[in-house]
């Protein structure tokens, strides 16, 4: 499969995948095993034997990929070869015997998220706002930066989130602190970002597939994305930034 020669492996992603990851993880048989059961490669035509080898495999896969993207009636029709590959790679996580959850760097809880974030915003020049006033909404994490030389104060809020079920509330309690930030943010694993897209896909209502019905929502919202995986924080989408109230927001926080 070609991916394009100059193509940034690390900064482009598909289904919220690395291009990176993606690459190494079509060499690993537990994946491509996956990738024909989610796909449903049919049999060689020449003989009706099932691809043995990774390389057959790997060249049924991209055949199948071609006939869906040839389709007109499927939901694939019009996206890139590699989007195919990443959301069936992620469909088929459970299948793959845990191989494709590391990819999308899956974690148990959403609490998992908050040493990596903490990280990043120390890194940002950042400290974190140790509990919460009375009056100052609910958000996860909300972070200061105090104005020196050629910058200014900001306030950051973020939400840490690894629940799709839970995705509605709290965009909407970000909605609720956005007043009293600079910028906000979502923070998450690519694997709850794939879910989304994926989980809207199998929607009946829709008939094309969407890479960037994530990013959309968040930024119709005016707020930017996290992507956390492992110790690695990286901004996949800016947050509009707000002119709030900082000495209202001072006052709240207790700040000088």
């Amino acid at each position: 499969m070609h991916f394009g020669f100059f193509t940034d492996v690390d900064a482009t992603r598909y289904c919220y995948l690395r291009l990176r990851r993606l690459k190494e993880a079509i060499k690993a048989p537990e994946i491509l095993d996956g990738l024909m059961r989610q796909l449903e490669v049919p049999s060689d035509p020449s003989d009706g034997k099932t691809p043995s080898s990774e390389r057959h495999k790997l060249a049924a896969i991209e055949l199948q990929i071609d006939r869906l993207l040839g389709d007109k009636t499927s939901i694939w029709h019009g996206a890139a070869p590699a989007e195919v590959l990443a959301a069936a790679m992620f469909s088929a996580r459970e299948a793959s015997g845990g191989a494709a959850k590391i990819l999308f760097s899956d974690v148990a809880r959403k609490e998992d998220l908050a040493p990596p974030i903490a990280m990043w915003l120390n890194v940002m020049g950042f400290k974190q706002y140790e509990g919460f006033p009375p009056g100052f909404p609910r958000v996860d994490v909300v972070a200061y930066q105090v104005g020196r030389l050629m910058t200014t104060p900001r306030v950051l809020g973020i939400e840490l989130q690894n629940d799709l079920s839970e995705l509605e509330p709290t965009l909407s309690r970000m909605s609720g602190v956005a007043m009293y930030t600079h910028a906000t943010y979502l923070a998450c694993t690519p694997a709850l970002a794939a879910e989304f897209v994926v989980a809207r896909a199998k929607d009946p209502r829709v008939e094309r597939w969407d890479r960037a019905a994530f990013r959309d929502k968040l930024a119709l919202l005016g707020f930017g994305l996290l992507l956390v995986e492992g110790d690695a924080v990286s901004e996949s989408l800016a947050p509009k930034e707000r002119k709030p109230d900082l000495a209202k927001i001072k006052e709240l926080l207790g700040l000088k």
